[in-house]
């Protein structure tokens, strides 16, 4: 049976809840719809539900290997170092790594963003690039499979096992069609990458909300904007424009941005940053906040100094 996958997890949602929850009532959260604007408040239980998506190996060795199992081990490392970070407000900057290594997952694990892996699959599939892998990647194996392709209009899918055969298909404008093992090797992987290469090149602050202000949350865990676009290729971090945005609760956000000036930003800045950058959903401890982020969405702006 299918595990009942949290894309974005319990314990970070339950972190954004409204604390006007009554006493004998499990938390809720104030949740917003991109799509239709509506605004109404949920159990973080039932929030960013994805049956089965992370269910299978996804490149991790071993009979009881899974994708599920190694973000479990994650989360309860981060949830355990997030509390200490709450405690300790603004008396540190310090990020642990436990945390660090959360983020990574976070940018890496939701559905939108493999809808961007497999997008920029196929657009960017002849490119050469440009510049190396990381050092460690050399000791990744290779996994001998079938590459399932669709025809542009026909809609007809086919398995491949000839690298040759798959590259002269994608020439005919047939589209790369990520298989849930695919799909879970391209978020073991671009984890590692955020980790090992995207992330490093960044300048991070930990943004404290002042009383009476706090952060929201959206379905893409941490977001990027790069030169005022969203859901671009984690390769277009190398842009100088790059900015990221990781929320870890109401009151505590993680920014990476190219450069080390100071980054004067208001909540609500980061807010719109965040709404902008998300696909579905944006989520927070009270309406008020939810309904000034959409109305601020409308704009593009990047985080200014």
């Amino acid at each position: 049976m299918s595990i009942r996958a949290h894309t974005v997890p319990k314990f970070l949602l339950a972190g954004f809840a409204s604390p006007e929850t009554t006493i004998g009532h499990e938390p809720s959260i104030w949740i917003a719809s991109l799509k239709t604007g509506e605004i109404s408040r949920r159990s973080p239980k039932n929030v960013s539900i994805v049956r089965g998506f992370y269910d299978g190996p996804g490149g991790f060795s071993g009979t009881d290997a899974s994708v599920e199992v190694h973000l479990a081990k994650i989360e309860r490392e981060a949830a355990k170092a997030i509390r200490r970070m709450a405690l300790e407000g603004e008396e540190t900057s310090v990020v642990p790594q436990q945390v660090w290594r959360f983020v990574a997952w976070q940018a890496a694990r939701t559905p939108g963003f493999i809808e961007i892996v497999e997008r920029a699959a196929n657009e960017l599939w002849d490119t050469t690039a440009v510049e190396s892998p990381p050092i460690g990647f050399e000791k990744v194996s290779d996994r001998q499979c079938p590459l399932s392709v669709e025809a542009p209009e026909a809609g007809e899918l086919r398995q491949v096992d000839s690298e040759e055969e798959f590259h002269q298909l994608l020439r005919k404008g047939w589209k790369w069609k990520l298989r849930s093992e695919d799909r879970l090797e391209a978020i073991h992987m671009q984890a590692w990458y955020f980790q090992v290469r995207h992330f490093p090149r960044l300048s991070w602050l930990k943004l404290t909300a002042p009383k009476g202000e706090c952060f929201i949350i959206s379905d893409r865990g941490a977001a990027w904007m790069v030169d005022g676009y969203a859901n671009t290729p984690p390769s277009a971090l190398r842009d100088r424009t790059a900015q990221i945005v990781a929320p870890l609760t109401p009151k505590i956000a993680l920014v990476g941005r190219y450069g080390n000036l100071p980054l004067n930003v208001t909540p609500r800045a980061v807010n719109r940053f965040v709404a902008f950058a998300s696909d579905a959903w944006i989520a927070g401890p009270n309406r008020e906040v939810l309904e000034q982020a959409l109305s601020d969405r409308r704009t593009t702006d990047a985080l200014t100094h």
